[in-house]
């Protein structure tokens, strides 16, 4: 297991007196730990390999014994009021084709695709074909899919920007940021979807400095680390609301007023969790959130939306721009920036027009059935599928408290076989699901009825066994 090694571990060691820091040849030392190190001449010394093997093991055995042999099995679940009715869920499931034959529960990858969307894609190629060019249409598009976003999450249509993806929006925050003063700490953690860290950490050649919260032997993380972690040097908080490996859910409100009472700036990267959990930036006091579409928002690859608190736009100048970003688009000059005055100012070049007909539908089907009720449902199905997990003895990594998990129950299979390879049979047998590192993840939506969680994890259980 790497671990990464931050400022505050140098600072307990100095707080013990330590002139050595032993470490394992595989785990990672932040910049912020060194410089601290060097400060407190703290050396890290990297352990022989016959011992850093013997740590290592012991280190794999802690972590078997406290992650799947847990001594409590018991589900903790909210009262379910069943607000999305058996009848409404089957209306429902006729706008999914797929679901007739196909039990799908990999939602946390990609939804199934509804006629609404696949309707909606071909609007946009028959007026591509009957049209040819027809960019006043297809602007204003891409805005009407800005305005449906802004209504889920309860912020201004002028607050949402609009980019190919995640990575895209959040290399826009980063080279928007000033890493010269004070604070330059970016703090993140290892429940973040890896290309969120790649991007921090690719920004330390700017001056960021990068402090990564470990998560704990239950793959989850305390809450009162962030309070551990952010200080008077943090800059900016970049948080996942759910962990993509086994659905540990985040506190995103405890979160942000720690990282605001600290004077730091937040990101929140909801696309894990966005459709099965309500969020609104405005009550939550949320800076910067953003997601992509084809997971429980039922859209496609290639498009995702950010929002920036409307109070913050005009103090960010992207150097990751593009035509899109200036105030007058179409203006084509070429001497000088003119960011737009709201969250266009972080859009980029030409903007993703078809994708955008099928964000806009797949986003309105989500406000249409209500995240509450949708929420309600998923949860239901989360504390099904857990007691379904312990009653068949299948090693789940997911938390047992469904008030802190997402969708998304992962079950642990590597100790059998791969991943992908479950993932394969899984498919074999007419089940979508997900795989990710050591696990499978199955991840339901509000059209999952509850004995095809049954019927999936029977289904894990026989692979596992070579039925």
């Amino acid at each position: 297991m790497r671990r990464f090694y931050t400022a505050q571990d140098v600072d307990y060691a100095a707080s013990k007196g330590e002139k050595e820091i032993r470490i394992n040849k595989d785990d990672v030392i932040t910049s912020i730990a060194k410089e601290e190190a060097a400060k407190k001449n703290i050396k890290f010394v990297i352990r022989e390999d016959k011992i850093a093997a013997s740590v290592n093991d012991n280190i794999v055995k802690k972590s078997s014994i406290n992650t799947f042999a847990r001594s409590d099995k018991r589900v903790i679940a909210p009262a379910y009021k069943g607000l999305i009715s058996e009848q409404e869920v089957d209306r429902w499931r006729e706008e999914f084709p797929i679901l007739t034959n196909t039990i799908h529960v990999g939602n946390c990858s990609q939804s199934a695709q509804s006629k609404r969307v696949r309707n909606a894609i071909n609007r946009y190629l028959d007026n591509w074909l009957t049209v040819g060019m027809d960019w006043e249409s297809w602007v204003t598009e891409v805005a009407l899919a800005k305005s449906e976003f802004a209504k889920l999450i309860n912020a201004d249509p002028s607050e949402i920007a609009i980019t190919s993806c995640v990575s895209e929006a959040v290399s826009s925050i980063a080279s928007a940021l000033d890493y010269t003063g004070k604070r330059k700490k970016i703090v993140i953690t290892d429940a973040e979807f890896p290309t969120v860290n790649y991007i921090w950490l690719a920004h330390q050649k700017y001056g960021a400095k990068v402090d990564i919260i470990s998560v704990n032997e239950n793959n989850e993380i305390d809450i009162n680390e962030y309070d551990r972690y952010i200080d008077e040097n943090t800059l900016l908080t970049s948080v996942t609301m759910v962990y993509y490996l086994n659905g540990f859910k985040q506190d995103v409100k405890k979160m942000v007023d720690i990282a605001h009472k600290k004077g730091s700036l937040i990101l929140v990267d909801a696309y894990q969790g966005l459709g099965t959990e309500p969020i609104d930036v405005k009550a939550m006091n949320i800076d910067i959130l953003t997601s992509g579409n084809l997971k429980y928002l039922f859209g496609i690859p290639g498009i995702s939306f950010m929002y920036v608190n409307k109070e913050l736009v005009q103090l960010m100048k992207p150097a990751l721009t593009g035509w899109f970003g200036q105030e007058d688009p179409f203006l084509f000059q070429t001497r000088y920036n003119d960011w737009a005055s709201d969250a266009r100012r972080f859009d980029t070049g030409t903007p993703p027009v078809l994708n955008a007909y099928a964000a806009r539908a797949g986003l309105e089907i989500v406000n249409e059935v209500g995240v509450a009720r949708i929420k309600d449902r998923i949860d239901m199905l989360s504390a099904h599928a857990l007691n379904g997990c312990i009653a068949r003895n299948l090693n789940c990594i997911s938390p047992l408290d469904v008030n802190k998990k997402g969708g998304t129950t992962a079950i642990w299979v590597s100790d059998k076989m791969a991943s992908h390879d479950m993932e394969v049979e899984l498919r074999k047998r007419d089940i979508i699901a997900s795989s990710r590192g050591d696990v499978i993840r199955v991840a339901p939506h509000f059209y999952t009825k509850p004995h095809e969680i049954d019927y999936v994890l029977d289904q894990i259980k026989n692979i596992l066994e070579g039925k």
